[in-house]
């Protein structure tokens, strides 16, 4: 193929690329792993933050962005510090994402709990700086993609909206993870879990389609912790308390009928998603990422 394209292009040949817009590439026989680690160092010194005490969990358990709104007004590098930990967070770091897109929230009226809770995350950075994600190389050209879909029903104690939040699994690698507050008020946590289950199968449409282009897919499977919402999308029969979510659930009946995919329970114990919809234990938080491919050692 390269040289394919050197008779119709001038092109140079370069050994394997080992950076690329601050990730770094380690290449082995069976596998690609990426880590930002000096991309967190740099940060790291750049917030004054390199000689802070690690901690376990980018925030604590079961906190909210309503934990952070009651204090003073934060006057600081709120914003560049959120920028910074959010690029982090969508290319090598899922574990972040939650709780940047939660103190993210207060970016308009910054507070000093807030940027207490910032600083959390850049002491888990800290001591988590050689986390890798791993990307096995595979032989069978026929593939498997699992998409993973939660939400936390009136997470926010303010407004009382749910988030939603989703990871698309390539041969049990991530390739694609979001979080973000639903727009309306959810009158149930089934409520909740179709409108993330929608958003979720979006996201899904644009990469099968990508990936389509280069291998063939074997099979799709979504993962949904939430009985009444799959019994939703498989009844036909909806119920009257369910009728003003009537398009959302036509779209995902016509979509999952058009591309041949097959929605499953997962026990909320291994919901990898749980990792974009809340603020997890230690002990839970690494139990995910290992699904998640996620390598915590060198």
């Amino acid at each position: 193929m390269i040289n394919l394209l050197q008779n119709e292009f001038e092109m140079s040949k370069y050994a394997p690329a080992t950076e690329f817009l601050g990730i770094r590439l380690v290449f082995t026989p069976t596998e690609l792993k990426l880590d930002q680690e000096e991309y967190i160092d740099k940060m790291l010194k750049r917030f004054n933050m390199s000689d802070c005490k690690p901690c376990s969990t980018p925030l604590e358990p079961k906190c909210t962005s309503a934990d952070f709104a009651n204090s003073e007004l934060f006057e600081g590098p709120f914003r560049e510090l959120i920028g910074s930990l959010l690029y982090l967070a969508v290319t090598t770091r899922p574990d972040i994402l939650f709780s940047v897109n939660c103190l993210s929230q207060l970016q308009e009226k910054p507070t000093v709990a807030a940027w207490t809770g910032l600083k959390m995350i850049l002491r888990y950075l800290k001591g988590t700086q050689n986390f890798k994600l791993v990307y096995k190389k595979l032989h069978n050209p026929n593939f498997n993609i699992d998409l993973y879909v939660d939400a936390d029903w009136a997470f926010d104690t303010i407004d009382r909206k749910s988030v939603s939040g989703y990871v698309l699994m390539f041969c049990n690698c991530p390739i694609l993870w979001w979080c973000k507050k639903q727009n309306c008020i959810s009158l149930s946590s089934t409520e909740a879990e179709i409108i993330a289950l929608s958003k979720s199968l979006q996201g899904l449409l644009y990469y099968k389609s990508v990936i389509n282009e280069i291998s063939r897919i074997n099979c799709i499977s979504v993962y949904e912790d939430n009985h009444s919402a799959i019994k939703s999308v498989i009844n036909e029969n909806v119920f009257g308390r369910l009728k003003h979510l009537d398009v959302k659930l036509k779209f995902i009946r016509e979509t999952l009928i058009n591309h041949c995919i097959r929605v499953k329970y997962v026990c909320t114990e291994n919901q990898i998603a749980d990792l974009f919809t809340k603020s997890l234990s230690k002990c839970k938080l690494y139990k995910l990422l290992c699904f998640c491919s996620v390598c915590m050692r060198d």
